[in-house]
């Protein structure tokens, strides 16, 4: 039986390696606008011009400060180091990156689950290593499928130092591995308070002290150069303020850009980045103060965007006709199942009254959190999609075992996200009709 167990979750991982490369290799998608930048970035890292998009710009007029990083496009100049300029090596290991996501999410479901942990830990990897999206973007070069290993990693490191006696060691990986991931994605900074709250409740103060050398290590260097060129504190780029104002504009609309007009760039080539920090919040305050019913509409908007079930993936440039429509559908039904069952799981496994399901629900919130009074795409929401796969592959071994009570929660849960996709559907459906015609002529 055990024999089948391992045989069962290496078909899962192998699979889910093999897919992601084959559709790597399949579409050959090329790098565009954000990943386009990330590759020039990463191609003047390796030729010695530094952490810049155009190496004719001084840092004051260059946009690789509003990129999302440093931590990406470093990953990226290390694949081109030693492959060479081979977007081919980038899926290789994305690929890899991806099946490994998967594999760590069996084995954190393996740990924090006492009963069917295995069968949760196959379901979750399933839901994760299987989901089109992921799969899709793992065949560009995108930060997501980096940050979302290292946040699965984060997640398995916190488990083992929560459950171990022995926490010194890991605790210093732990921050090492933290610190990595908020250079690839800022917003991963919301964990650390998370993190030392779960230390000061263990009463585990020399591993917390180890946590905070490891969190600090990856991240002083970058902090210093920022200060040195852009003459002010900036912990990873400049991408939180960019989001800060451009999402909060009379013509947003939930998304980043909305009626054509970017006002940031407009102040940036007029006036550079090295005053954008100061100018961005400046903006976002007084619309805030000045506008404040819009934004509270605006907050909504994103609210009912980031969790509606109707904002698939698959409206990019390199598909059309049937192949389109397919993977939009698939993706659609994925991420049905993944909310659904995950939020499901999270209302379930209360009833455990494990400290330690606190924590990952409350790192799984924090992913809305962030991005409501900012911006939300529908990539933007991978980050909580970790957390979803473990409490959703919870969540159906519940209904599966003919637990009434599961039923019913799954059962409000689908509910509560059907009536919010309606509404989506009614304040989007110029946009659904304008995608509908690229399959309807």
């Amino acid at each position: 039986m055990a024999v089948f167990r391992k045989f069962f979750l290496l078909v899962i991982i192998t699979a889910s390696f093999v897919w992601s490369l084959v559709y790597s290799f399949y579409y050959h998608i090329p790098p565009v606008v954000d990943a386009q930048a990330y590759d020039r970035i990463a191609i003047n890292l390796v030729e010695g011009f530094g952490f810049r998009e155009d190496r004719n710009k001084s840092f004051e007029f260059d946009t690789s400060i509003v990129r999302a990083g440093p931590g990406y496009e470093f990953f990226l100049a290390g694949v081109y180091k030693v492959f060479g300029h081979r977007y081919e090596a980038v899926w290789v290991i994305q690929a890899l990156l991806h099946a490994f996501s998967a594999l760590l999410l069996f084995f954190i479901s393996c740990r924090i689950f006492k009963e069917k942990g295995e069968l949760i830990g196959f379901i979750a990897s399933g839901l994760f290593g299987f989901h089109p999206d992921l799969i899709e973007v793992s065949a560009m070069l995108m930060t997501e499928t980096l940050y979302l290993f290292l946040i699965t990693l984060i997640v398995y490191l916190f488990v083992l130092v929560h459950d171990r006696s022995d926490k010194t060691s890991l605790s210093g990986l732990l921050g090492l591995v933290t610190g990595a991931a908020i250079l690839t994605r800022p917003t991963v900074i919301l964990f650390v308070p998370v993190i030392l709250f779960a230390y000061y409740r263990l009463k585990h103060y020399l591993p917390v002290t180890w946590f905070c050398i490891g969190l600090a290590l990856p991240i002083l260097p970058w902090v210093m150069r920022n200060y040195l060129i852009y003459h002010q504190f900036i912990l990873t780029t400049l991408i939180g303020e960019y989001n800060l104002w451009v999402g909060n504009t009379l013509l947003a609309n939930g998304g980043q850009i909305s009626g054509g007009f970017n006002p940031l760039t407009t102040f940036t080539d007029a006036y550079g980045f090295f005053g954008l920090k100061v100018k961005a919040h400046a903006e976002f305050w007084a619309f805030v103060l000045g506008h404040s019913l819009v934004f509270i509409k605006l907050c909504l908007i994103r609210f009912i965007r980031y969790f509606s079930l109707i904002r698939p993936m698959g409206f990019w440039f390199y598909q059309t006709g049937i192949q389109q429509l397919v993977f939009i559908a698939s993706s659609a039904v994925a991420i049905a199942l993944l909310f659904v069952s995950g939020f499901s799981g999270m209302v379930l496994v209360l009833k455990e009254k494990k400290s330690l399901f606190y924590y990952l629900i409350v790192f799984a919130l924090i992913s809305p959190l962030v991005l409501i009074p900012t911006v939300v795409q529908s990539r933007y929401r991978f980050q909580i999609y970790p957390f979803l796969a473990i409490f959703g592959g919870y969540a159906l071994v519940s209904i599966c075992h003919k637990n009434a009570h599961s039923k019913r929660i799954v059962a409000m849960t689908g509910i509560g996200f059907l009536i919010i996709s309606l509404v989506d559907a009614g304040h989007s459906w110029s946009t659904i009709l304008d995608h509908l015609h690229l399959f309807i002529k």
